[in-house]
């Protein structure tokens, strides 16, 4: 459970500063400065999550020449009690984004909001549903030297329902709302059951002669994925309500003063609401890969291979109501919320955070590594990998530290402007583990192996190069964009030709788009700095008597304290630190003293 607390005594601090529209619980409401400042006050995004899972699986083999069948299958019963503020959280927030002055902090001086919300405090909802799924797989031993994997999985997840049918959806071309209700399990879930979930599986293994085996196999995977916990339908007036408002030169900016007092009551749809395509459904992956090991000696050997996945239909958050570009000069552009498709039949709700199955992505790789089993004290492992991974959208759940896209797509009616590298896409990526036992002390006994045997040094070595970089433009030019970062022009190379720690990104290659367009750059134009680590252990154990052992170890991680950099700020609209890298993803070196007693 998450709960925000006013640590420092505030009260109601909102109606203290001049606030409006009260509060309903204790604090003060999130101001966000930007300009790089740091916020004050607390949004408030208290949650709650209760789940409980019950499952049944049973399995059954039957082994019958060179056949060895296996069939199978699992119900799990889902139940998820929770508790959710909304993305606006309880206590809500007022953003300055540069987009009256050009700069953030200029436009919190003049009061002049660019978007600002609250969401509610509300009792806790209750999801449930099933999932079946049944399988059956051959493994035959065609000859001694070819084994084939057949197989065919079948699942199937049951639409989520409200226990108490406390939950609507939108329909999304005409704005209509629609309430669970008794009855079929799409009448209460309020979208499609999808009962296709057929999942074939090939696998294959060839050992051509002692020492070369050829291995590969292709399946088709599919799985409901789970949505974010702010985009559920009981999330919806008349169980929930959640203001927002954006604001841009087309309708004048919004104000710290009126607070929340001008956003709308819980009494209708309005303001932000969620909605759920009526054609959701699991995602569908196929993966295949076909790999050659070659062994080198008895006790070493090398492998070389190829991997690959075609994924669609993964599930993605959708701005379902983003306003059209006007006619004429955007100077004359009617405001914003008057050109979203449903204004004419929903005037009041501006964002409609919908959940649609539309994402794609796609994976190759080459891989390959070396391997050797303990012979003579050492074993090692080396492996790297040449790999491409590229989405249309990086998924519910953000991207930590890296410089990405936004969860949302920057124009809900282009997906494919967002197609280009994943945020965790490494081009190169190399890794070395090794363990050596100390030869010393071999032989001996008494004192002289307590002192010197037992010894071994272990350690990895880690290389790859860098993550993604999405430039973005927080000042926005298209007059249209609710959602997703909007991104400038590309107008040159992204990498400077002396490229620093303090100059890392070249903000000449880019530039703001036109008043009413959108930029021209797409994802991951530029690369973050690489990353590097060494991490070593040296250990000894001593025997204590029969199964007993102490062993004392020292750990290093960080070994060399070489600093992996984190990647740049990479907001146009922030000039004084675009480009510059300020923080490292790596700890400094940090050593460890270890005692274990094994009995």
């Amino acid at each position: 459970m998450t709960s925000a607390l006013d640590w420092a005594g505030l009260g109601n601090a909102n109606s203290t500063f001049g606030i409006g529209g009260g509060q309903p619980i204790p604090g003060l409401s999130a101001i966000q400065w930007g300009s790089s400042l740091t916020n004050i006050g607390a949004a408030a995004t208290n949650t709650d999550t209760v789940d409980k899972t019950y499952q049944i699986n049973e399995k059954l083999t039957w082994l019958k020449g060179r056949h060895s069948l296996k069939s199978g299958g699992q119900l799990l019963h889902y139940v998820q009690q929770r508790y959710y503020a909304g993305n606006n959280a309880a206590l809500g927030l007022f953003g300055y984004g540069g987009t009256f002055t050009g700069f953030a902090f200029s436009d919190f001086l003049l009061d002049q909001v660019t978007n600002k919300g609250r969401g509610s405090v509300s009792a806790p909802w209750t999801h449930l549903h099933n999932r079946i799924a049944l399988y059956v797989q051959d493994d035959f031993k065609v000859v001694p030297a070819l084994t084939l994997n057949l197989g065919m999985r079948w699942a199937y997840t049951q639409p989520v329902v409200e226990q108490d049918n406390r939950q609507s959806n939108f329909d999304l071309t005409t704005g209509r709302q629609i309430t669970a209700q008794d009855g079929s399990r799409e009448s209460q879930s309020l979208y499609k059951s999808y009962k296709k979930g057929f999942e074939p599986r090939l696998g294959a293994a060839w050992r051509l002669n002692d020492r070369w085996v050829l291995r590969g196999g292709y399946g088709i995977s599919q799985y409901m994925e789970g949505t974010g916990a702010n985009l559920r339908l009981p999330l919806n007036p008349p169980f929930f309500f959640e203001s927002a408002a954006t604001y841009d030169p087309s309708t004048g900016g919004g104000s710290l003063a009126s607070g929340f007092a001008d956003l709308r009551p819980l009494d209708q749809p309005s303001g932000q609401v969620r909605a759920w395509d009526p054609n959701l459904r699991p995602q569908f992956t196929q993966q295949w890969n076909a790999f050659a090991e070659y062994l080198l000696t008895d006790s070493t050997s090398v492998n070389i291979g190829y991997v690959g996945h075609n994924a669609k239909y993964l599930v993605t958050p959708v701005e379902g109501n983003q306003p059209l570009p006007g006619v004429g000069d955007p100077s004359t552009w009617a405001p914003l919320d008057r050109r979203r498709p449903l204004f004419a039949t929903a005037p009041l709700i501006t964002n409609i955070s919908t959940t649609a199955s539309r994402g794609r992505s796609d994976y190759n790789a080459l891989q390959v590594s070396a391997r050797q089993r303990t012979t003579k004290g050492l074993e090692y492992l080396a492996s790297y990998t040449l790999g491409k991974v590229r989405t249309n959208n990086l998924g519910y759940y953000g991207s930590g530290g890296v410089q990405a896209e936004g969860a949302y797509w920057m124009n809900a009616y282009q997906p494919e402007w967002n197609y280009g590298p994943a945020f965790f896409d490494v081009r190169h990526n190399f890794v070395l583990s090794a363990s050596y036992a100390l030869p010393f002390g071999e032989g001996r006994s008494g004192a002289a192996n307590a002192l010197v045997g037992g010894w071994r040094v272990s350690g990895n070595f880690q290389a790859r190069t860098g993550f993604p970089i999405t430039v973005t433009d927080g000042r926005g030019s298209s007059l249209q964009a609710t959602r997703g970062n909007e991104r400038p022009n590309c107008v040159g190379d992204p990498t400077p030709s002396n490229q620093t720690l303090d100059h890392w990104l070249n903000i000449d290659a880019f530039a703001r788009a036109a008043q009413g367009t959108w930029g021209n750059c797409g994802i991951g134009v530029a690369r973050a700095p690489g990353f590097k680590n060494v991490s070593a252990a040296l250990s000894k154990r001593v025997n204590a008597g029969g199964p007993r052992n102490v062993e004392f170890r020292i750990e290093a991680f960080n070994l060399t304290n070489t600093p992996s950099f984190s990647p740049p700020a990479r907001d146009i609209s922030v000039p004084n630190t675009f480009g510059t890298i300020t923080g490292t993803v790596s700890s400094a070196r940090t050593v460890e003293l270890v005692l274990k007693f094994f009995f």
